[in-house]
């Protein structure tokens, strides 16, 4: 029985160990949202790629956001989207399985930030994005993120 107890307690360490290491999130996600339409209008999914580089705690990497348009844009077309640009994520943080990185869209003269925090496990993510800046402010919205193959 005294053989029994220690080995079982090293069991349960070894589990715990296990659960406590950090997830990788090296490499190409697409996270997915619902964002409510202008003026009462049907809500919309919206995907954008983010591409993370890890090192340790610390979260770097890009997005690669479709840019809205605005009445009398490309080709006329009210609200046409224009081509997706690649902006850099700032402020990564990962601690566990917990993640929070922020990125920053310039729109003209204001800056909206987007802060994502949320849990990964394996190779899907889930949580919230808050928006911030200028007229902007909303309260968070929750995301999903799946991890691409490759």
């Amino acid at each position: 029985m005294r053989r029994l107890i220690p080995l079982a307690f090293m069991a349960g360490l070894l589990t715990m160990a296990g659960t406590l290491e950090a997830q990788d999130m090296n490499g190409t996600w697409t996270l997915t949202y619902s964002q409510a339409g202008r003026q009462g209008g049907q809500a919309r999914e919206v995907s954008m790629d983010v591409t993370f580089q890890q090192d340790g705690s610390a979260i770097t990497g890009t997005a690669l956001m479709a840019m809205p348009g605005r009445p009398g844009g490309p080709g006329g077309q009210p609200g046409a989207a224009r081509e997706p640009q690649e902006i850099a994520i700032s402020d990564g943080k990962m601690d566990g399985n917990d993640f929070t990185f922020s990125i920053a869209r310039g729109m003209g003269e204001r800056t909206m930030t987007l802060v994502y925090s949320g849990t990964v496990s394996g190779d899907t993510m889930v949580g919230t994005m808050a928006m911030t800046g200028g007229r902007m402010d909303r309260p968070p919205i929750p995301f999903k993120g799946v991890k691409k193959e490759g």
